[in-house]
């Protein structure tokens, strides 16, 4: 029996050595790009390491406490959820709203199409560049419009100024990603059966509540996805917002990947950054954890 087991055994593992031949490659890219890095940004977080020369300066879990007791840390945790919240909610929505008029059909529809698509296809740099165009106190033209329309005393210094940069920052990120959304949703739209819409309007269904009980329930699954991105999507802006503000004025606009880039290369902080990095990385797999725990209950109940 021994024998014939250990025979079985081998047998399964020579069959199985193409499958492993394949997936040696994405085995081989993981553990370059993700998991030597992690393991060598949890040895950094442990010592006071200013970026160059020998890491000797062992701290312990010294720099995950200055981290989780500084309170530009929880700022910039708290900002970034606040453009995440905007993100669910317009983006999508706005996404969704341009993804149905496609659908219903419009003239010039590939025309649209394009057109509404090309802001996710620029770079996030070059539309830093352009809103901050835009935003300027001086020649922009958000100040001039308002100016037009006899609005003075509402422009604004709109980046430089606490009270509205952040949520300058916000729309624009907001600008950026509902073409993403759309698109997705489009293409979920696109697959939903004729028969289910035209037995709604024989049953004098308007289209309200087609939206509402036909589309919606629908799109849930490609809802939940979308979601699922914008949060680590927003867990991971930094291009954008710091090519607008640098986190500033005076952190108003500082999210936890500037505040981690701040530490690094500005303060020469490394450990702190890098435990930073792994708070960062910790939030984004509970967040997963939940989102996914939320889907299966779900479809469980379904």
């Amino acid at each position: 029996m021994k024998k014939s087991s250990g025979t079985n055994l081998l047998h399964e593992l020579k069959e199985s050595i193409p499958a492993y031949l394949l997936i040696a490659p994405t085995i081989l890219v993981l553990l370059i790009f993700l998991y030597i890095p992690f393991i060598n940004t949890f040895r950094i977080s442990l010592y006071n390491y200013k970026g160059f020369g020998e890491m000797t300066d062992f701290v312990g879990a010294d720099n995950f406490v200055k981290v989780l007791t500084d309170t530009k840390f929880y700022m910039s945790f708290l900002h970034t959820f606040r453009i995440i919240i905007c993100d669910l909610v317009f983006s999508l929505a706005i996404g969704f709203f341009l993804s149905y008029i496609l659908f219903r059909g419009i003239r010039f529809k590939k025309f649209f199409n394009m057109a509404f698509f090309i802001p996710y296809l620029i770079s996030n740099v070059v539309v830093a560049c352009i809103w901050r165009i835009i935003y300027d106190p001086t020649i922009g033209p958000l100040n001039q419009f308002l100016a037009i329309l006899g609005l003075e005393n509402l422009q604004k210094a709109w980046l430089s100024n606490p009270a509205t940069a952040l949520t300058a920052v916000t729309v624009t990120w907001i600008w950026k990603t509902i073409p993403f959304n759309m698109l997705i949703l489009y293409a979920n739209i696109m697959t939903l059966p004729d028969d289910y819409l035209e037995a709604s309007l024989l049953d004098g269904a308007s289209s309200l509540q087609q939206i509402r009980y036909i589309i919606l329930p629908y799109l849930k699954p490609a809802f939940t996805q979308l979601a699922l991105l914008t949060v680590t999507n927003g867990l991971r802006s930094f291009d954008l917002i710091w090519n607008m503000t640098a986190g500033g004025p005076a952190g108003y606009t500082e999210v936890v990947t500037s505040y981690i880039y701040q530490k690094a290369f500005e303060s020469q902080r490394f450990g702190v950054a890098s435990a930073a990095s792994i708070v960062m990385m910790g939030a984004m797999i509970f967040i997963n954890l939940i989102a996914q725990a939320t889907k299966r209950r779900r479809d469980n109940n379904e």
